[in-house]
């Protein structure tokens, strides 16, 4: 449209000013801080603080290796289990009783979360803790790596989520990073088949959790949670007791919390920090973000005990190992934040199937 009188004068005045004096306009100077605001607002806030959530909780379980290690030498893996989930139970009980948080879990389907606590806490940590007594440590860390790769496939074909080419390509991305950081520290081989096949069975339970505490969308995060914690300490103290039953040290394992302070600091950080706090954001993120985006941030926990161990425990630390974490830190990003972001701008530029889009990467 042809502009006549005050507008094209003004028109005139602003292209002759950025001409002579190399004033550029306002919307071009501002252009690259709306893209980045723009960029940013395509998160829901929802969506923000479950990716925050994430890491959060990756912190927590990164640590854990830690705290963990310090007291395995001493005392064994269900005595530990045992007292970890029972200081969350006691925890969250605590909440429910004083009504810091609400639970109901009356006229709601129990099919879909006893999957959930059969699968995490009952079957992967029997596996996992029998796997790692019968391989080593890089046999270990290698299968168990590959649980955000199992879960993205269950993701696809359990509960018809499929990823896009760049979650998957971030996701490979992730793996690798997280191999490299865990096969410098050796590659010795148990070949123990019965080891194999309990790590195996501690990726599937870990990958059946993502995928059926995303189908049990009719309890909260608490409830859970909640489940999770009393699931736990239900499981793992009847193993404790039997196991101590067999020694004749029952009363040992009792007193355990009371004799052994180092244990008591441990015990309640796992179980209040990683049993409680850890699984509540875990629970929201996979609600939130959907199995694929939640199983990524798994890599962050590996790369954080890593970080942990150089700077707490004095373990040593290599050019390659901050290569894998950089990888690892790529996948997450790729996953997460590019891929997302990139779906969403094709389903503006493609009106047609723009509702399809949004609604695929709602997940």
């Amino acid at each position: 449209r042809a502009h006549s009188g005050p507008e094209a004068l003004s028109i005139s005045s602003s292209a002759n000013s950025w001409a002579v004096g190399g004033i550029k306009p306002r919307s071009t100077m501002s252009s690259r801080a709306e893209r980045h605001s723009s960029a940013m607002e395509k998160f829901s806030r929802r969506e923000t603080t479950a990716m925050l959530g994430s890491c959060g909780s990756s912190l927590l379980f990164g640590l854990s290796y830690m705290f963990s290690k310090r007291v395995l030498g001493t005392v064994s893996v269900f005595s530990l289990l045992s007292w970890r989930f029972l200081f969350g139970a006691a925890g969250m009980s605590l909440c429910v009783a004083f009504g810091l948080i609400k639970v109901n879990f009356r006229a709601k389907p129990l099919k879909p979360l006893l999957r959930m606590v059969f699968f995490m806490p009952g079957l992967y940590f029997i596996f996992e803790a029998l796997g790692v007594r019968l391989t080593t440590a890089s046999e270990s860390g290698t299968i168990i790596a590959c649980i955000p790769i199992f879960t993205l496939v269950a993701s696809a074909l359990l509960l018809r989520e499929p990823p896009t080419r760049l979650q998957v390509g971030g996701i490979l991305l992730s793996t690798a990073g997280i191999l490299t950081i865990v096969l410098l520290k050796g590659t010795s081989a148990s070949f123990s088949l019965p080891g194999y096949l309990f790590l195996l069975g501690a990726v599937c339970s870990s990958t059946l959790f993502y995928v059926e505490s995303r189908r049990a969308s009719g309890y909260t995060v608490f409830e859970k949670t909640y489940a999770m914690c009393l699931t736990g300490a239900l499981v793992f103290t009847i193993g404790a007791l039997a196991e101590h039953g067999l020694k004749g040290d029952v009363g040992t394992f009792l007193a355990l919390p009371f004799t052994n302070h180092g244990f008591l600091a441990s015990a309640a950080y796992l179980g209040l920090g990683c049993t409680t706090l850890a699984f509540l954001l875990s629970n929201r993120s996979i609600a939130i973000l959907g199995t694929t985006r939640a199983s990524a941030f798994s890599g962050l926990s590996t790369v954080i005990s890593v970080i942990s161990g150089v700077m707490i425990l004095g373990d040593p630390f290599s050019w390659l190992q901050g290569a894998g974490t950089f990888l690892v830190l790529c996948g997450i990003y790729i996953v997460n934040i590019f891929s997302p972001l990139y779906d969403k701008k094709l389903a503006r530029r493609s009106p047609d199937a723009g509702d399809e889009s949004l609604v695929s990467t709602k997940e």
